[in-house]
């Protein structure tokens, strides 16, 4: 204990003596307290940036997260007036993906964003081409 420390952590260490160190508030050290588990609260957790359906870093939308809730409600509504198609199928989320990426490069100005898009577009398209094939091989 360091001079005039009336308290210590007391949790074991790798070498199996408990912790020497100065405790914070919830009685642990600062290297003892434990990781944050994050926000209780559901107000805060959807502001979270690491939250499912963030949209801070979509650029080019090649690896955005589309899912039911994330759809914007015309998506929802076109999709809902073709009852053929699940919703849950990957090939209607990517025609979803496909026609946000050629709204993005028509709203685009930066020609080098716009081509970044196009790359994307066309990474996509191949992924597709890839998985239809494979589905007709079996």
């Amino acid at each position: 204990m360091m001079r005039g420390q009336t308290t210590i952590c007391g949790a074991t260490t790798r070498k199996g003596t408990s912790c020497q160190n100065i405790p914070m508030k919830n009685s642990r050290c600062r290297m003892h307290g434990g990781k944050s588990t994050g926000p209780k609260d559901r107000n805060k957790l959807c502001r979270n940036q690491n939250a499912a359906g963030n949209k801070a870093r979509v650029t080019t939308g090649e690896y955005e997260t589309i899912t039911w809730e994330t759809l914007t409600a015309q998506e929802q509504n076109k999709l809902q007036q073709q009852p053929h198609q699940r919703t849950n199928n990957p090939y209607v989320m990517e025609d979803v993906r496909i026609a946000r990426m050629l709204q993005r490069s028509r709203e685009e100005t930066e020609d080098i964003r716009w081509i970044q898009i196009e790359e994307a577009l066309a990474r996509i398209q191949g992924k597709r081409c890839k998985q239809i094939c494979s589905m007709l091989q079996r």
